[in-house]
């Protein structure tokens, strides 16, 4: 039976979203100095395998887990690394048995996700003690929907940490995927709820405004975002945040 991604070209997405993909790398690329041992990692929900080439060279083992099978083949075909496998499956049940993992990515898949509990308890089962978890959240109280709120004078549903539905009443009576935006200290709840410390997080994609996007230089403006995601983490500015978590070693 085919996945509801299988019906989406995520390839074509990314590729119009340069910027985005950027900036989302040079996060990764702090989080994973923080990371002592790199044995094994799994990209949960990691699809075509788009940011492999990051964490292949630094990982001895690693493994896209993804409940596409039009998007795990398509990065078996472009895969060039010897160290990469692929399985199909679904969250919130990954087929491994606990402590196999050291690391466990999870970037652009919570939001297809109401509720993450379920998921960030089976992804702490999998880790090893002392492992880390980096999970993006798609930001319900960035900083353009805190104005958008003010402006209208809507501002309660900020301050729930009920989690914002983002699809249309048409696409919600047409049974279409789930799509929803985390209150970020819901989510550091969560994870604490589920035997993780939170280390550190970050604000990313600060500037994705395709205004912004047009007027600025791209290299310049990736360079603005580097020094911008500490700084801006702490007021959840951005749309997306990124979280790096070490799930408890007693």
């Amino acid at each position: 039976m085919a996945a509801p991604y299988d019906f989406f070209d995520y390839q074509k997405y990314w590729e119009d979203r340069s910027f985005e993909n950027e900036c989302e790398k040079i996060c990764l690329t702090e989080f994973f100095k923080k990371i002592e041992k790199k044995d094994s990692l799994i990209d949960v929900g990691g699809g075509f395998g788009r940011l492999a080439s990051l964490y292949s060279p630094l990982f001895k083992e690693c493994l896209i887990f993804d409940p596409s099978e039009k998007l795990l083949s398509l990065g078996k075909k472009n895969n060039h690394f010897s160290n990469i496998k692929f399985k199909k499956g679904s969250l919130p049940k990954i087929p491994f048995p606990k402590n196999s993992f050291d690391v466990a990515l999870m970037v652009r898949v919570s939001h297809h996700l109401p509720n993450l509990l379920p998921s960030i308890k089976e992804i702490s089962r999998i880790l090893k003690p002392g492992g880390f978890f980096i999970l993006e959240i798609a930001n319900k109280i960035h900083f353009l929907a805190r104005i958008k709120a003010l402006i209208s004078g809507k501002y309660s549903y900020l301050q729930t940490f009920e989690p914002l539905e983002r699809r249309s009443t048409e696409n919600i009576k047409n049974g279409a995927i789930d799509f929803s935006n985390h209150h970020p200290l819901k989510v550091i709840e969560d994870l604490k709820n589920s035997d993780f410390s939170v280390i550190a997080y970050r604000s990313v994609s600060n500037f994705r405004s395709p205004l912004i996007k047009k007027i600025i230089p791209q290299k310049f403006l990736l360079l603005i975002e580097k020094i911008c995601q500490p700084l801006l983490s702490r007021f959840f500015f951005g749309p997306s945040i990124f979280i790096l978590s070490q799930k408890n070693k007693a």
